[in-house]
Formats: structure tokens, C-alpha cells, sequence
């Protein structure tokens, strides 16, 4: 069963069968949370308020673009909204940094083979883009989460954030130009 058809059977009152939705997009949902208020937030939480609207709004989603479309779209605006609220950090862990393209930040992840000396220098390097990530714009901000960590094509991002193909393109490299300025200023709040 695809998505449509799972939905159209929860409106017409098989509402357990939304807990395969709940299955197959927790991960994701679970990540976008975490890519926006960072290590010091409940994930399950946010993530059980985003399905819990998704249940009380599925009668509004429209079948013009994909469920995983408008639920990243919610999942997004709550985590958004929580982070404001909480004013946590964030880290982006596929976003590109530095000037080295192919240096990404899961890169920097600490690794069990690591001295101690190279944990605690990937640690501060996770720090420094987590304060980075937060002086990004929302949209800047987001557009690095779908495409970097959810590794979504610019199509799936531009339908997701509602906007044109063109201004996918232009934010993304304005958002990686920015992250680069950032870390490469030091301009952390």
C-alpha cells in the first residue's frame, strides 16, 4: 500500500493503519527535530506533537503532493517553533564546512578509533558549527537540513518549503556561503 492509499483508508476509518505512517516517517521525523534544536530536546516528544497534528489534519492534506512532502513541511514548522521557544543549538550533521567541499560534518563525528585528542577536536568542531547552524536564517537554515541530512532533490525541496526551483538553488548556496562566513569569522553569538 502507498501512502494515498494508507491515507484514504485512515479517512475512511481504519485509523490504526496510521501507525504505519507513524513507522515508515518517525526516523526522518526524528532527525529533522533533532538537525533543528539540537542534543538538549525530548525527540519522542516533538516528534509524537508533529504525528499528532498529522492525525488531526489528515483530513486537510490534499493528495497534490506527497504525504513525506507536507509531513516534513509540519515536522519542520514544529521544530521551528520548539526551537525558538527553547532556543536550543542545532547541528546539521551533512552540512558542508570550511572551504573543503568534500569535508562534511558527519566527517567529524567522534569515531571509537579516535585518540582522545581527536574527540575532543571533533567535539569542538560540532560546537562551533551547532552555534553556526543557529545564526543561519530559518530558511537558510532549513534548506540545508532537507538537502544535507534528508538528502532530498531540489524538486522534493522546492514542493517541501514552497518555493521555486530557482530560489532552491539560490538559498542553498547562499545558505552554505553564509555557514562557510560564519565559521570562517568567527561571528558566533
Amino acid at each position: 500500500m502507498n501512502d494515498y492509499e494508507i491515507i484514504r483508508k485512515i479517512l475512511a476509518g481504519q485509523e490504526s493503519l496510521f501507525k504505519l505512517l507513524v513507522t515508515k516517517y518517525k526516523n526522518k521525523v526524528v532527525l529533522i527535530i533533532y538537525s533543528f534544536c539540537g542534543n538538549n530536546c525530548d525527540y519522542e516528544d516533538i516528534a509524537q506533537n508533529v504525528f499528532i497534528k498529522i492525525f488531526g489534519s489528515l483530513n486537510k492534506f490534499r493528495f497534490e503532493s506527497s504525504f513525506s512532502t507536507w509531513l516534513y513541511r509540519i515536522a519542520i514548522n514544529e521544530s521551528i517553533t520548539f526551537s525558538k521557544k527553547r532556543k536550543n543549538n542545532m547541528i546539521s550533521i551533512n552540512t558542508k564546512v570550511g572551504n573543503d567541499e568534500e569535508q562534511e560534518i558527519i566527517d567529524l563525528l567522534p569515531d571509537s578509533n579516535d585518540t582522545i585528542e581527536e574527540q575532543l577536536l571533533k567535539k569542538e568542531t560540532q560546537n562551533l558549527i551547532q552555534t553556526a547552524m543557529m545564526n543561519l536564517k530559518d530558511n537558510y537554515r532549513t534548506i540545508l537540513i532537507l538537502k544535507d541530512i534528508d538528502d532530498l532533490s531540489y524538486d522534493e525541496i522546492a514542493q517541501t518549503m514552497d518555493i521555486s526551483l530557482d530560489k532552491v538553488k539560490v538559498w542553498l548556496f547562499r545558505a552554505r556561503q553564509n555557514l562557510r562566513e560564519i565559521i570562517s569569522k568567527g561571528n558566533l553569538v
